[in-house]
């Protein structure tokens, strides 16, 4: 894996990342009230994981993104164009206290529940972060159209999970590491997400749609 696939995959990945700041938050609060703390939000990432190596066996087994030429940058546009859409969306958007009760009673309702709940949950949390999934199709792409065997284009897709899940699993590795300390991190850090999730869906939308048009249109244009 060449350093150019390699920067384009920590781009991607860390997109996607970037895009599902509810999956920290809900890792979080598991690892602050779940009764087996580490396991519990090491399940809920694997939920998550299975879905995207799903995801991934699909479309690189499909050949659909083996394409050249300038369907990369294609995708990239879409991609800017779909981000955008959601920041403007978030825009017009009203604050309403009654939803963010809801939206936290759900990630607490999460967080206690069986280890079989917490492992769908991962699966249905990333589901719904569908632009996590659309960022990762763009390094899915990249990894088509470079010219790797298949054991390569395996190491360089776990590659690729690995930073897009990193809101899932870094709590949980803080947490192993320093408990107390990551506890009252973690703690804020999820007060700040849902009080602040429609200011982090404008600036996400923003400034993600803003860059992945210019990635797109730079090569177009």
């Amino acid at each position: 894996m060449d350093s150019a696939l390699l920067a384009q995959l920590v781009f991607y990945g860390l997109a996607a990342a970037v895009a599902a700041p509810v999956a920290a938050a809900v890792s979080a609060v598991i690892l602050s009230k779940s009764n087996r703390a580490i396991v519990g939000a090491l399940v809920f990432t694997a939920g998550a994981l299975l879905l995207d190596v799903v995801i991934v066996v699909v479309v690189l087994a499909s050949g659909a993104l083996d394409d050249g030429g300038d369907a990369g940058a294609y995708l990239d546009v879409l991609l800017g164009v779909l981000f955008a859409l959601l920041g403007v969306f978030a825009i017009f958007q009203t604050e309403d206290p009654e939803k963010e009760a809801a939206r936290r009673a759900r990630v607490d309702s999460i967080a206690v529940a069986k280890l079989a709940t917490l492992f769908v949950a991962g699966i249905a949390v990333q589901m719904i972060n569908f632009d996590a999934i659309a960022v990762m199709s763009g390094g899915l792409k990249e990894i088509a159209q470079a010219d790797m065997g298949t054991g390569d284009e395996a190491v360089a897709a776990l590659f690729l999970l690995t930073v897009m899940l990193i809101p899932y699993y870094v709590p949980a590795v803080m947490y192993a590491i320093s408990p107390q300390r990551a506890g009252k991190l973690l703690s804020g850090m999820t007060e700040w997400i849902v009080s602040n999730s429609r200011r982090v869906e404008i600036v996400t939308g923003l400034a993600f749609g803003a860059l992945f048009l210019w990635k797109g249109l730079a090569v177009l244009v």
